[in-house]
């Protein structure tokens, strides 16, 4: 999807709390945020959203030598989450329908995001409730079954550390109908899911975990190395998780499901659906009805 003008205005707030998460000296603070405001003039709004976020983390990282700033927030988010994990297998083992549950309970993960919000403003356990008692505003929940009942290849990309707690728990379920393997980020990139996350919370000893190829917010198709796009093609369906894959790879030709909750009004009116609703989509569905 294509940003709007609206991103431009997310883009400068997430700088400013990037800044001021990988340094105290407001000096440096306000030189990253200079040199991302400089280039908004020539920011291309063609880009996705989240492809528009990098130079940020790109500056963060040239002008105070830190790598890797949300490390200890991405250990402790999944700390926090794994502490949560017996609830949330308790509640999938009670269900009459174990893989409806798990896909809320993985949409309910999706509030975990500190490229949104701050860590303080995250409420766990209110997000499982909420989600829980509530349906998808967009449900293609029997397209996904339906794939999964043919599937022998499913690649699912996973979103925020802490997340990955709640996509250990479907993944599991989604292995019932068809191999899965798991996509972390190439890089450290915001609170995203690096190989160390996936080793912290026990999914590397469940399924297949590969990277993207990069420190991206999701996978820009046009920054992608080839053969993680190759791996793209092959996969008989793929589940994505949150708003930077789906605004990255929501124009991919493949089998393509997203499950989200929208967190900003640009994402929630192109996923037809209000700002803090969670949709289930299917990328060939959703198209195939726009196509009438």
């Amino acid at each position: 999807m294509q940003a709007q003008l609206d991103c431009l205005e997310c883009l400068v707030s997430q700088t400013l709390r990037l800044a001021r998460l990988v340094s105290d000296d407001h000096q440096i603070q306000r030189n990253i945020l200079n040199e991302i405001v400089q280039q908004i003039p020539t920011m291309d709004l063609r880009r996705a959203p989240a492809e528009l976020c990098l130079p940020a983390y790109k500056a963060a990282t040239e002008l105070t030598g830190n790598l890797d700033p949300y490390k200890e927030l991405r250990r402790t988010q999944n700390e926090a989450a794994m502490a949560l994990e017996p609830k949330l297998r308790e509640l999938v083992n009670a269900s009459d329908d174990p893989l409806a549950t798990a896909l809320h309970l993985a949409a309910a993960g999706n509030i975990i995001d500190l490229g949104i919000a701050h860590n303080d403003d995250i409420d766990i356990l209110g997000a499982i409730s909420q989600v829980m008692h509530e349906k998808f505003a967009v449900d293609h929940t029997d397209a996904l079954r339906e794939s999964l009942a043919k599937s022998r290849d499913l690649l699912y990309l996973l979103d925020n550390a802490g997340e990955i707690v709640f996509d250990t728990i479907l993944i599991e379920q989604l292995l019932k109908h068809t191999p899965v393997t798991a996509v972390v980020k190439g890089g450290p990139i915001i609170n995203d899911v690096v190989m160390d996350d996936a080793v912290q919370v026990g999914l590397t000893a469940i399924c297949p975990v590969i990277d993207n190829g990069g420190a991206f917010i999701g996978s820009p198709l046009n920054l992608i190395p080839k053969t993680f796009r190759n791996r793209l093609r092959q996969a008989d369906m793929i589940v994505c998780k949150g708003q930077g894959n789906y605004e990255t790879v929501d124009a991919f030709p493949g089998n393509v499901f997203f499950i989200l909750k929208a967190k900003c009004r640009v994402i929630a009116d192109h996923m037809g659906i209000e700002k803090g609703q969670v949709g289930l989509i299917s990328s060939r569905v959703r198209n195939a009805a726009r196509a009438f």
